[in-house]
């Protein structure tokens, strides 16, 4: 793929990949969140991806996880991708039906819950549920539906980051 710089007067031959507004009014506002903002987003959200090096390329993963006092409590099925002890980003976003979108960057370390190294079986769910209820404090109702995620890290919210676009109608407010 050629690099879009090098392409000179070049001419696109079929549809914009990328639709520009017709007025720059229209393009989108960005401002970043609030330390506060950026932890209610963290808390309602369950899904994110977790970054890190590991020999020489940067892998990232998607899991679930819960946040709680500055802290991403998580699960993968992927343990032995999970380089204890390292520096790690960690990113969740959020999108509105009005196509506004939150994006939260968490720096930190990863710690590892160290595992009894039993094969996934059904009693996992109990297993998992008394070391999330040591950490966090509580644990969800229902049971994990995917059991053979039993790795369980943590991650403390070192550094906190948040972005959100903001809809036309609050341009009025940013100056």
């Amino acid at each position: 793929m050629k690099n879009a710089l090098s392409l000179g007067n070049a001419k696109p031959t079929g549809p914009a990949l990328f639709l520009m507004p017709d007025s720059p009014e229209d393009l989108p506002l960005f401002r970043a969140m609030k330390t506060a903002e950026s932890a209610e987003v963290l808390a309602r959200n369950s899904v994110g991806r977790i970054a890190f090096a590991a020999e020489g390329r940067v892998e990232m993963l998607p899991v679930h996880y819960n946040y709680v006092n500055g802290w991403i409590y998580g699960r993968t099925a992927a343990p032995a991708c999970l380089p204890a002890g390292v520096p790690v980003a960690f990113q969740i976003e959020e999108r509105t039906p009005s196509r506004e979108w939150r994006s939260v960057v968490v720096q930190g370390r990863l710690d590892l819950v160290e595992s009894d190294g039993a094969a996934p079986t059904a009693s996992f769910a109990l297993r998992a549920g008394a070391l999330i209820r040591r950490m966090v404090g509580h644990v969800p109702t229902d049971p994990p539906p995917v059991a053979f995620r039993d790795q369980l890290f943590a991650v403390h919210a070192v550094e906190v980051c948040g972005r959100i676009s903001l809809p036309l109608r609050s341009r009025s407010r940013v100056s």
